[in-house]
């Protein structure tokens, strides 16, 4: 039968009693701290990630709102740029148009510009070819009594010049140098009553005594041609013709 030994027990007690404090002193209170500290590192790791969660969550609509913002300035620039295209559009079409207008302008002006010029050649073809037809029967129809017929409505018309005619004929005169003879040419040669006629109507239309030279120019066709000074009295077909002939061309 076994005795129980309070020796033996009490230092069993002091050896457990020494056994805990042992591991209490380097075992749990490490152990302990270790799981301490582990648990704070696991909750400031999931604080961590908590707030990187929220940083990214802010970021993420920051991203979104930015995004929506930059869709939003997209969409403005995209309907302003259309319209911008639709304005320069619009002007570019207007500018052709205004050019092809005035391009048409310009034709119509230059094909009415050459019309005219050629409608004026003609005009000026007919009228030389008329004049040459005109001079070629008033040649044929010229004769010395033609020329002294023409001679007498000259005389005719010298007696009864205007006041303002009459004023410039005396004038010329007066401006003649002393002494100089007045040329009188006609187509035919005039009898000596007719050329004294002509020398003193000219001379009292003047207002002086004139001196005259007579000469004959078949190239008047009939009638005269009488220069004194600036003044100058034409009763002839030939300058009648070429009258006629320039009022044609500038018509």
């Amino acid at each position: 039968m076994m005795e129980f030994d309070w020796t033996t027990f009490i230092l069993e007690i002091v050896n457990f009693l020494v056994l805990v404090w042992i591991l209490q002193r380097f075992l749990y209170r490490p152990m302990l701290s270790m799981l301490d500290a582990r648990q704070q590192r696991i909750k400031d790791e999931t604080e961590r990630a908590e707030h990187l969660r929220l940083e990214a969550e802010t970021l993420r609509q920051q991203y979104e709102e930015r995004l929506a913002d930059w869709s939003q300035r997209q969409e403005t620039s995209r309907h302003e740029l259309d319209a911008e295209l639709a304005r320069l559009r619009r002007s570019a079409l207007e500018t052709l148009q205004k050019s092809l207008a005035d391009e048409e302008a310009k034709q119509r002006i230059r094909n009415q510009s050459s019309i005219d010029s050629r409608e004026a050649a003609l005009v000026r073809e007919a009228a030389e070819t008329a004049y040459a037809q005109a001079a070629l029967i008033l040649q044929r129809l010229a004769s010395p009594q033609l020329t002294h017929r023409i001679a007498e409505i000259f005389l005719e018309d010298l007696s009864t010049l205007s006041e303002s005619d009459q004023t410039a004929l005396r004038k010329a005169a007066a401006m003649l140098i002393p002494a100089s003879a007045i040329e009188l040419v006609s187509a035919h040669p005039l009898p000596d009553q007719m050329a004294s006629a002509l020398s003193l109507a000219l001379s009292q239309a003047a207002g002086q005594n004139l001196s005259f030279v007579f000469r004959v120019d078949p190239a008047l066709i009939a009638g005269l041609r009488a220069v004194i000074g600036e003044c100058q009295l034409h009763a002839n077909l030939a300058d009648e013709l070429a009258f006629f002939r320039r009022q044609a061309n500038h018509g």
